[in-house]
């Protein structure tokens, strides 16, 4: 995203200072960050894989001379030393170990800009406010017919005097709504398996898995994976005849909770994010970006993620939606279908600008050069304390 020292992002100036020397910074306060629980004859431990605890900056993120990187570097170090100190981890402590440093306007408990101070906060807020992407509305009327459809009323001829994307979504409106009336048959929705067949799969397969390039991929995860580091789906593309998953979506039913897990379905939807990151440099992409969806129970937050320098790995969520639990909710359904047309556009620009791209040996270099390999968190036994 930053090939040049310093790029204007509308009125705010930021600066990428290569190999810059750094003060010494002292440790934050942070006794507002709950721990993980863990229970019985094992603890966490988040330092294994290949990440490394060290972060030697090959570049500065400088915002209107406000030194991000500074702040970011200073919150990881703490993390660590809170880990090694008291065994107090949280999702944010565990992300950072990794580069990752989530921005969340919708939930403040997974966000990280609080822990920075005032002048990083209101610049980061300002660069974050001009790189999240807007979600494109649909056609409004599609929101009076899910209304009406849920009262039951008839489909009524519609004028063809709509640009093409308002026609073809509200096409997946129309298509997903009347399988939604069709499949409200109370089932079980203990497991993730059946909440996902019942109340979003119909979506997933109308929106993604129709008029879609041949390069497109997309795999459900039926079973259990051993360390639990799949998502329940995710949608790419082949890259130089390499699989390149770019969308994940993790699901987690009404009532479920992952309190022994060593790494929550936010976290791990995360780091998934992060490997596509990677994935991509290792290629030599220019454009990275990586999308992942949150569901927890009918809630669903879509987030982004940004190399924003050296070591900055940025998730930032952008959009909120609820998915369709009763007929009476129908309504609901536009702005969900907005959320997975707007996914499946950025596939479809993934695929167009990115894929077939030839990248020569030297592209390939500097982009593996950039990887930071992450940790990986893991129940270990007390007996080896």
């Amino acid at each position: 995203m930053f090939n040049s020292n310093q790029i204007n992002f509308r009125n705010n100036k930021i600066t990428i200072v290569n190999n810059g020397k750094r003060e010494n910074s002292s440790d934050l306060s942070d006794s507002s960050i709950s721990s993980v629980e863990v229970k019985g004859s094992k603890k966490i431990n988040c330092f294994l894989g290949d990440g490394s605890k060290e972060w030697k900056l090959k570049e500065e993120f400088i915002v209107d001379n406000i030194n991000i990187s500074k702040e970011l570097k200073r919150f990881r170090k703490l993390s660590i030393a809170e880990f090694e100190r008291n065994k107090d981890i949280n999702c944010l402590r565990i992300l950072a170990l990794s580069h990752i440093l989530p921005i969340n306007e919708f939930d403040a408990s997974r966000s990280i800009i609080k822990y920075l101070d005032n002048d990083a906060r209101r610049a980061l807020k300002q660069v974050i406010s001009t790189a999240k992407p807007k979600v494109r509305l649909g056609p409004a009327k599609a929101v009076l017919y899910c209304r009406s459809k849920a009262n039951g009323a008839a489909d009524e001829d519609d004028e063809a005097d709509e640009k093409n994307d308002d026609v073809t979504m509200m096409c997946m409106v129309k298509d997903i709504a009347v399988q939604l009336k069709q499949n409200r048959a109370s089932i079980a929705t203990t497991s993730e398996a059946t909440f996902t067949e019942k109340d979003l799969v119909s979506i997933v397969r109308r929106v993604f898995l129709e008029d879609v390039s041949e390069e497109a991929i997309y795999a459900v995860i039926d079973k259990h994976e051993k360390f639990g580091k799949k998502p329940d789906f995710m949608i790419g593309a082949k890259v130089k005849r390499r699989e390149v998953y770019f969308f994940y979506v993790e699901v987690k039913c009404p009532g479920a909770h992952s309190k022994y897990q060593p790494e929550d379905d936010y976290t791990k939807l995360m780091k998934l994010m992060k490997k596509s990151v990677d994935d991509q440099l290792y290629l030599g992409l220019k454009d990275l970006m990586s999308l992942g969806l949150l569901i927890e129970g009918f809630k669903c937050t879509l987030f982004q993620m940004k190399l924003l320098a050296d070591g900055i790995y940025m998730p930032m969520a952008f959009d909120r939606f609820s998915l369709v639990e009763e007929d009476h909710q129908l309504a609901l359904l536009p702005s969900v279908v907005d959320a997975f047309y707007f996914v499946k556009s950025e596939l479809r620009k993934f695929v167009e600008e990115e894929a077939n791209k030839k990248r020569t040996t030297e592209e390939r270099r500097a982009g593996r050069e950039r990887i930071y390999p992450s940790f990986v968190t893991n129940f270990v036994s007390k007996k080896g304390k």
